[in-house]
C-alpha cells in the first residue's frame, strides 16, 4: 500500500496592493483589502430592542478606538483589534444609518417569547424582523446590509439546534423544529439586504445566555479582539466586498470550485440538492440550486441523475461564462458523498460541451478512521498531508507553528480526499483544498476545516431549505452566510 507523508505549507493570502500573507489578520493591517473592490463606507441598517440596538451603537463606537490583544503565550493568536479609525485594517469607515434604525417594541417582544411552542415564537419572530427589514429595504436610500441585535431572552426562546457565532459547528437541525437564523434569511432573500445577526455575548462580556442544548453548552465566546475583527470583516465581505484572495499563479489553469450539498425540505419529505460555486481564487461565489436528488435501496449516499447532474453542470459553466467572458480551462467538483458513474457522466457531457478539458472529482470523506500522532501527544501540524493508494489523508485543522499551538477545542479530524476521476496529482488537489479553507470571510482565522467549496454549499442548503422551489433564490453567497 501507497504511502508517502509530507507536510504542506501554509497557502499565502493576497491583500491590497498586492501584499501576501498568511495571516488574515496581519495582511489586513499591513496592506488592506483588495483593490478595486476596497469601500469607502459601509452603511448599517439596525433591528432590535431599543436596549441592544443602544448596546451595539455604544459597542461600535469602543470599536472605532480599538481592543487590546487578550493576554497570551500565542501572541500570533490574539492579536490586537487596532479600531475603525484612519487606515483601518478595512480602510474604510462602519456607519449605522440612523434613517434605518428599528426598534421592537417590549410588547412585541413579550408576544415572542410567550408563544405556546418553539416553532410558534420562531415564525413569530421572523415575521416582526423580516417585516422591520422590509420597510430598510424600502427606504430611498437603504443601507448595505441589516444588523440584527438579538435580546437575551429572544435569543433564549427562538435559538435552536447550534449556535449563529460558531463557525466550525456544522450539524444540522432537527428537521421539526424551525431554525431562526435560516429562516429568517430565507424571508429576506428577496430584499438583497444581507442580515447578519449579533448576540449580547459579543458586546458585553457580562451577558449571559442560558444554555438550554446540549450543543450550546460547551460553546466558549471568544476574546474581545477576536470578536471585533470576525465581526467586521464579516460586515465588510457582506457589504459587497472581498477583503482577501488566494494569489493565482499566472501559469495555472482558469479554474473553478464547485461544492455539492444535500438537503431536504422542513417537512423531511423530498431531498434536495445545492450548490455553492466559486468562480475563482478571488472567491466570487454563485449559488445555483440543483436537481432533486436520489439514493440507492443499499447505498443511502445521495447522488444526482445523469440529467441533473449534466443541467447542473450546464447552468454552472454558463454562469462561469456571463462573469469572465469565458469558459475555464478547469473544474473541481466536492461532494461529500460518493460519486455514481451516472453522475459523472452527466458532468462530463457538460464540460466536453463547453469545451473544458481538465477536471478533478473529489469525495471529501470526513469520517475516516485515518489518524496521525505525533511524539509528545500534540496534535499533527495542520497540512500533514498522507497520500495513500486510492487518494489521501489531509489534516486542515492541526497545530499550527504560526500561532504555536493548536487552536482547537477537540482532537481534530482529518479530511479524506477520494478521487472518483482526475486530471491533476493528488498532492495539488490537496494543496489547493487547504488553501480553499482560508476562503471563509465569517472568521479570520485562517485553520478552517471544510474548504469554501463545501462550506458554502452546506450554508447555503440550511437556508434553501425554507425557499420554495417557486421563489427565486439569492444568488450571492453574502445573503446566506
Amino acid at each position: 500500500m501507497k504511502r508517502v507523508l509530507t507536510l504542506l505549507s501554509e497557502p499565502p493570502l493576497e491583500f491590497g496592493n498586492g501584499g501576501r500573507e498568511i495571516d488574515i489578520r496581519l495582511g489586513l493591517m499591513r496592506h488592506g483589502p483588495l483593490e478595486p473592490e476596497r469601500a469607502s463606507k459601509v452603511r448599517l441598517g439596525v433591528i432590535g430592542t431599543g436596549e441592544t440596538n443602544d448596546a451595539f451603537q455604544q459597542w461600535v463606537d469602543k470599536c472605532r478606538v480599538g481592543i487590546d490583544a487578550k493576554a497570551s503565550r500565542q501572541p500570533n493568536l490574539f492579536l490586537p483589534f487596532p479600531g475603525l479609525g484612519n487606515e483601518n485594517p478595512f480602510r474604510c469607515a462602519f456607519e449605522i444609518d440612523p434613517m434605518a434604525v428599528k426598534s421592537i417594541p417590549r410588547s412585541d417582544l413579550g408576544k415572542i417569547t410567550s408563544a405556546a411552542n418553539t416553532n410558534a415564537a420562531v415564525e413569530a419572530a421572523v415575521d416582526l424582523y423580516a417585516s422591520l427589514a422590509q420597510d430598510i429595504a424600502e427606504a430611498p436610500a437603504p443601507p448595505q446590509l441589516i444588523v440584527c441585535t438579538l435580546p437575551v431572552q429572544l435569543i433564549e426562546r427562538v435559538v435552536n439546534g447550534r449556535s449563529t457565532e460558531d463557525e466550525d459547528e456544522d450539524e444540522d437541525d432537527p428537521y421539526d423544529v424551525l431554525n431562526f437564523r435560516d429562516l429568517l434569511k430565507a424571508r429576506t432573500i428577496h430584499l438583497k439586504l444581507p442580515i447578519q445577526l449579533i448576540w449580547p455575548t459579543t458586546w458585553d462580556d457580562s451577558a449571559k445566555v442560558a444554555k438550554k442544548l446540549s450543543k450550546l453548552s460547551g460553546r466558549k465566546v471568544q476574546d474581545p479582539a477576536t470578536r471585533a475583527w470576525n465581526f467586521f470583516n464579516a460586515l465588510y465581505y457582506k457589504a459587497g466586498y472581498v477583503p482577501w484572495r488566494l494569489p493565482r499563479d499566472p501559469s495555472a489553469l482558469a479554474t473553478s470550485f464547485i461544492g455539492i450539498s444535500f438537503y431536504r425540505d422542513p417537512l423531511n419529505k423530498n431531498l434536495e440538492t445545492s450548490t455553492a460555486q466559486m468562480f475563482d481564487e478571488r472567491g466570487q461565489g454563485l449559488i445555483l440550486r440543483g436537481g432533486r436528488a436520489r439514493t440507492g435501496k443499499s447505498d443511502r449516499n445521495p447522488y444526482l441523475a445523469r440529467i441533473d447532474a449534466y443541467e447542473l453542470m450546464r447552468r454552472a459553466l454558463m454562469a462561469y461564462r456571463s462573469h469572465h467572458q469565458h469558459f475555464p480551462a478547469r473544474v473541481i467538483v466536492y461532494k461529500t458523498s460518493r460519486f455514481r458513474d451516472e453522475e459523472v457522466e452527466g458532468f462530463d457531457e457538460a464540460l466536453n460541451e463547453a469545451g473544458v478539458p481538465n477536471s478533478d472529482f473529489v469525495w471529501v470523506y470526513e469520517n475516516t478512521p485515518f489518524r496521525m500522532f505525533r511524539d509528545g501527544g500534540y496534535p499533527p501540524f495542520r497540512g500533514s498531508l498522507l497520500e495513500l493508494d486510492r487518494g489521501a489523508v489531509l489534516y486542515t485543522r492541526g497545530s499550527v507553528a504560526y500561532y504555536r499551538t493548536y487552536p482547537g477545542l477537540y482532537i481534530p479530524r482529518p479530511l479524506e480526499l477520494r478521487p472518483f476521476t482526475r486530471d491533476s496529482s493528488i498532492g495539488d488537489i490537496a494543496a489547493e483544498t487547504l488553501a480553499l479553507t482560508k476562503m471563509n470571510w465569517n472568521t479570520t482565522q485562517f485553520d478552517g476545516s471544510l474548504p469554501i467549496t463545501l462550506r458554502a454549499a452546506r450554508e447555503v442548503s440550511k437556508v434553501l431549505r425554507y425557499v420554495s422551489s417557486g421563489t427565486a433564490e439569492a444568488i450571492s453567497y453574502r445573503q446566506y452566510i
